[in-house]
């Protein structure tokens, strides 16, 4: 088996895993907007298994770049540049590796943003609550009666 062939075969297997990990990014939106705590977290667990096939894979062509002599720190694209012949399956492997790690990252961003909203949602409820279960320090009329008083006292 040649290096282009090795290195096509990983990458092809990262471009599967990279799939995944974004069809599951784009379930974590809908869970998120819809509060789905639990299914939230199944998906979160499912990703880093994901994750770790991905970083094991990593290693593999990291180990393929030192098994040809093949410097580590080059890029993909200079890689590519110095096969000799036959490489557009590496040039489109490239591409949608390159397409496909920006969709997931944009996703990622979206739902990092959905969260922080949700976490600024419910501090703020909280606040609320606290603050009408708070009486008020000085209100000099109807101490006793306002002590007890929460925020489910309230009429709407």
């Amino acid at each position: 088996m040649t290096f282009k062939d090795e290195l096509v075969e990983i990458l092809q297997a990262e471009l599967e895993c990279l799939e995944a990990i974004k069809e599951l990014s784009y379930a974590k939106t809908d869970l998120v907007i819809k509060n789905q705590v639990e299914e939230l977290e199944e998906i979160t667990n499912k990703e880093v298994e994901l994750i770790n096939q991905v970083a094991n894979l990593e290693r593999d062509r990291l180990n393929l770049f030192n098994t040809w002599g093949v410097d580590v720190n080059l890029s993909l694209s200079d890689i590519i540049d110095k096969i000799p012949e036959d490489k557009e399956d590496l040039l489109e492997l490239a591409d949608q590796l390159k397409n496909l790690l920006k969709d997931i990252q944009v996703r990622n961003n979206m739902n990092r943003e959905l969260i922080e909203d949700n976490i600024q949602w419910v501090e703020f409820n909280m606040n609320m609550i606290t603050q009408a279960a708070t009486p008020a320090t000085y209100d000099k009329k109807n101490k006793d009666s306002k002590a007890g008083r929460t925020i489910f006292d309230r009429k709407v």
